[in-house]
C-alpha cells in the first residue's frame, strides 16, 4: 500500500499546500502557489509607482510523508518597470521525489528609502499581512522612518543573495546599533519630569575633502594631467561614510584614484575591515600603515585598506596601475590620508541622557513609570 501511494505521489508530481492568500485583491478564491504572479508597487505617501524595485519571489519545499523536512527553495528575482509594475512567472523548475511538498511562496519588495515589504509579514513588529494577492497586487512601500533600525529591518527583510545585495549599505547602519553608537532621534518624555521637548537629532554628513588632494597626488605620482574631483557612486555620503573619485580626464580608469572612509567607532570598524578583507579580490594582509592592512587588486585597480582602531575608521585607497605603478606609491598616498585623520570634522555629539528631577531614585527601585525603556533585542 505504502510503495502504491509513492507511486501515485511520483505520478502526479509535487503536493502544493493550499494558498493563505487570494488569486485577486477582490476575490475569495485561493491562489495557486505555482503562479504566475504580478502586481504595482507604489509610493505610500504620493501614491506614484516605484520604479527599480526588487522584487524577490521565493517558493519553499518540503520533503517526506508523516515528518516532513526542508527540502530547498526556489528564488526569482525581477526589478519595477518605470511603470512600477513587476511579472513573476510560473515555477516550473519544480522539485523531484515521492515525497515533495510545495509548502510555501514569500513574496519581498525593497527599495532604498522605503521599509521592506513581505508578502507575509509587516515591520515593524511581526504582525500577520492580509493585503496580498497573486495578481493584481497593489504593493505600498512606507517611507523609512528615523526611529526603526536597521538591524531589525535587516532580520525581518531575509531574502537571498541579490535582496541581500540591495539592501548591503544598511549593514553599516545596522553595526552602529548593535555597537551601541546609534545617534539618538528622539527621546520619549518621562513621567515626573519637568517639560522636555521631544526634538530629532540632526546629523552632519561626514566629509573626507580635506583628506588628498590632486596636487599631492601629483607629488607622489608624478602625474601631470588633471584630475576631475567627485565622489564614487556605490554608496551614498553619510554621517559614518563619505568618498572621493578623482577621475583623470581624457585617460582610462587606470589613471584614477579612488578614496573611501567609514567612521563608525571602535567595534564596528573592526567589523568592516574584517568584511572588505572577506570580499576584495586577491587580498592579503601587509601591515604597512594604520593598526591593521591589506592589499587587494582587480583588474588595472590596486587597493590598500587600513584600519585605525583609536579613531573608529576604515580608509579604501584604490589606485589605478598607470597612476600608481610602483607598490610604494600607494603606500605613501595611505600614509598622507592617515596622518590627516585628525583633521575630520568631529562627530555630532550624543544625545546626553536628561537629568533625574529632583528626589526621584537613582537606583534599580525606580517605578515602572520612570525606568527608561530598556533597547529591544534583535531577534535570532
Amino acid at each position: 500500500m505504502g510503495l502504491t501511494a509513492a507511486l501515485l505521489l511520483s505520478a502526479c508530481g509535487p503536493l502544493i499546500e493550499p494558498a493563505a492568500f487570494p488569486v485577486r485583491p477582490d476575490s475569495v478564491r485561493a491562489a495557486d502557489l505555482l503562479g504566475p504572479y504580478d502586481g504595482l508597487v507604489v509610493d505610500a505617501d504620493s501614491d506614484r509607482p516605484v520604479a527599480g524595485a526588487t522584487v524577490a519571489a521565493s517558493w519553499a519545499f518540503e520533503s517526506g510523508i508523516g515528518f516532513h523536512a526542508p527540502a530547498g527553495a526556489r528564488e526569482v528575482v525581477v526589478e519595477t518597470g518605470a511603470d512600477g509594475r513587476y511579472t513573476i512567472p510560473s515555477l516550473d523548475d519544480l522539485p523531484e521525489g515521492a515525497s515533495a511538498r510545495i509548502r510555501r511562496f514569500t513574496l519581498v519588495v525593497y527599495h532604498r528609502g522605503n521599509v521592506a515589504w513581505r508578502s507575509d509579514r509587516i515591520f515593524p513588529g511581526h504582525s500577520q499581512r492580509r493585503d496580498f494577492s497573486q495578481r493584481g497586487a497593489r504593493i505600498r512601500l512606507d517611507r523609512w522612518q528615523p526611529t526603526f533600525r536597521h538591524a531589525e529591518h535587516l532580520v525581518f527583510l531575509g531574502g537571498g543573495a541579490k535582496v541581500r545585495a540591495a539592501a548591503a549599505w544598511e549593514l553599516q547602519a545596522a553595526a552602529l546599533e548593535l555597537d551601541g553608537e546609534r545617534v539618538a532621534i528622539t527621546r520619549p518624555r518621562q513621567a515626573g519630569m519637568s517639560a522636555m521637548s521631544e526634538t530629532a537629532t540632526t546629523t552632519t554628513p561626514l566629509d573626507i575633502s580635506k583628506l588628498l588632494s590632486d596636487d599631492e597626488i601629483r607629488g607622489v605620482t608624478g602625474y601631470v594631467g588633471k584630475f576631475e574631483d567627485g565622489k564614487l557612486t556605490d554608496l551614498p555620503t553619510t554621517e559614518f561614510y563619505d568618498s572621493r573619485h578623482f577621475k583623470a580626464l581624457g585617460k582610462t580608469e587606470s589613471f584614477d584614484v579612488g578614496l573611501r572612509v567609514w567612521r563608525l567607532g571602535s567595534s564596528a570598524s573592526e567589523v568592516q575591515y574584517g568584511k572588505l578583507m572577506a570580499a576584495l579580490p586577491e587580498a592579503h594582509t601587509t601591515d604597512e600603515v594604520g593598526d591593521g592592512s591589506f592589499r587587494a587588486r582587480e583588474g588595472a585597480l590596486g587597493g590598500l585598506v587600513f584600519l585605525v582602531r583609536e579613531r573608529g575608521v576604515v580608509v579604501s585607497l584604490t589606485c589605478g596601475t598607470a597612476q600608481c605603478p610602483e607598490p610604494a606609491q600607494l603606500a605613501k598616498l595611505a600614509k598622507l590620508v592617515e596622518s590627516r585623520l585628525p583633521d575630520l570634522p568631529p562627530e555630532a555629539p550624543r544625545e546626553a541622557p536628561p537629568a533625574l528631577p529632583e528626589g526621584a531614585p537613582t537606583d534599580n527601585s525606580q517605578s515602572p513609570a520612570t525606568r527608561p525603556t530598556p533597547t529591544p533585542e534583535v531577534p535570532e
